[in-house]
């Protein structure tokens, strides 16, 4: 059974400022910043477009893929 450590927590400032230094290090693949964050797929792409480093479409891409 795989561990759900950051499910449904709320986001610290902390852990944005490490999401963006993270998308930043992995040349914006958002995968492998929400397995390092342990956070789902779906809440990275969210809180990216909160903060203005991607596009609104781009935070449905990877549903559309399914």
């Amino acid at each position: 059974m795989r561990l759900r450590k950051n499910r449904r927590r709320k986001w610290t400032e902390e852990e944005r400022q490490k999401l963006k230094i993270l998308f930043e290090k992995f040349s914006g693949d958002i995968d492998k910043t929400a397995k390092e964050l342990r956070r789902g797929e779906r809440s990275v792409r969210m809180n990216l477009f909160f903060m203005g480093l991607i596009r609104e479409d781009e935070v449905d891409r990877a549903n559309r893929n399914t």
